[in-house]
């Protein structure tokens, strides 16, 4: 085989300079979409598949989900997820080790989907893992047209390639995540700016929650303060929730999430059964699924709570809720300033007037 001048008669050289220049056109990818599709055509041309596609585990590891493809049909793509459980040829394959289905149409225990693999005509399968130091991210599938057997060398070159593969997905995804964290700092620094430099104290609550919704892409947001009796919570702000919602108003602090009234951040997946949540019905018919709520607090108390709503199911980042409790944070302060400086005004007016009432003004000079 010729590479560039030199011919390459061994085998496994072929594989080894293959996975060279595989590495160096990695490194020049320019984003994660971007690595995905060169790792399954890089598999696919050199092995000599129909097919191949990369799948990469969710934050609960059940669910394997498609991020590139090179070679299936839409059909097939579409034919729903795949659950690691329910797929013995992914469920082995997450142990570590290269799974092969010589033969599709005899060995169906291994696939979630035999007919459709059949209709896509595929004749064998071999799926490895994607791994990072011991931990499986996810999975890279080879698709061939006719049946065959896998040497030894070729799962070597694919386990290599999806490893190789599995680097270049982690580095891709830790430079996005600073890329979206330093976007994020720098949103958080304008708001910043912009919510100190005001004493008004409507214009703060609204910039607070304005702020909240576009950082984290949510469905809405509520700003909740306690009232002077520390009993009750009453609505200051809020934005992309319905007024039906809203029309509840001041709520009893028992009906709040106990854990952000002790000074917790907390994160509610299923917000339809999680038992922390007293409001459920009105959260469905709102269509609210996931709520990312924070205390405000000033001087070390608890003056209020931030509650973000989201219509899908989400696990939120650890720079989501970083993000929310400095945006809480900084609120608490603005808010503070702002009820300092109506205080300061409220009590100079009191003394104006007092000291107008005390002067005899037709007594002498």
């Amino acid at each position: 085989m010729l590479y560039g001048e030199f011919l390459i008669e061994n085998i496994e050289l072929q594989y080894c300079w293959m996975l060279h220049e595989i590495a160096k056109s990695l490194g020049m990818a320019e984003n994660l979409q971007a690595i995905l599709n060169l790792i399954v055509k890089s598999a696919v041309d050199n092995l000599g598949l129909k097919a191949a596609s990369i799948r990469l585990l969710d934050k609960d590891k059940r669910t394997l989900k498609l991020e590139a493809a090179y070679g299936l049909s839409d059909e097939y793509l579409g034919k729903g997820p795949v659950e690691v459980d329910k797929s013995p040829i992914d469920k082995e394959a997450m142990k570590g080790k290269p799974v092969v289905v010589k033969d599709v149409n005899k060995d169906v225990r291994m696939l979630q989907y035999p007919d459709e693999a059949k209709k896509e005509g595929i004749a064998s399968m071999v799926c490895v893992p994607l791994m990072i130091k011991d931990e499986v991210i996810g999975s890279l599938r080879g698709y061939t047209a006719k049946t065959r057997d896998f040497s030894n060398v070729e799962l070597t070159f694919l386990t290599a390639l999806g490893n190789l593969g599995a680097i270049a997905i982690e580095n891709a995804r830790l430079n996005e995540k600073l890329i979206k964290k330093a976007e994020v700092m720098k949103k958080l620094l304008n708001i910043a700016e912009a919510i100190t430099s005001t004493l008004n104290k409507k214009q703060v609550l609204d910039g607070i929650v304005k702020a909240a919704v576009e950082i984290l892409n949510a469905k809405g947001c509520s700003l909740r303060l306690l009232n002077e009796t520390k009993e009750k919570l009453e609505l200051a702000s809020s934005i992309g929730l319905s007024q039906e919602y809203l029309a509840k108003g001041t709520i009893n602090v028992a009906e709040e999430i106990k854990d952000v009234l002790e000074g917790k951040t907390a994160v509610i997946y299923d917000a339809l059964t999680d038992e922390r949540i007293h409001d459920k019905e009105s959260l469905r018919k709102e269509g609210v699924k996931s709520i990312l709520a924070t205390p405000i607090m000033a001087k070390g108390k608890v003056i209020g709570v931030l509650k973000v709503y989201d219509k899908n199911y989400r696990r939120y980042e650890d720079d989501e809720i970083e993000a929310l409790n400095l945006l809480a944070g900084i609120g608490g302060v603005a808010i503070e300033n702002a009820r300092l400086y109506k205080l300061a005004l409220t009590n100079w007016q009191e003394a104006v007037k007092s000291l107008w009432e005390k002067i005899d003004i037709w007594g002498s000079p």
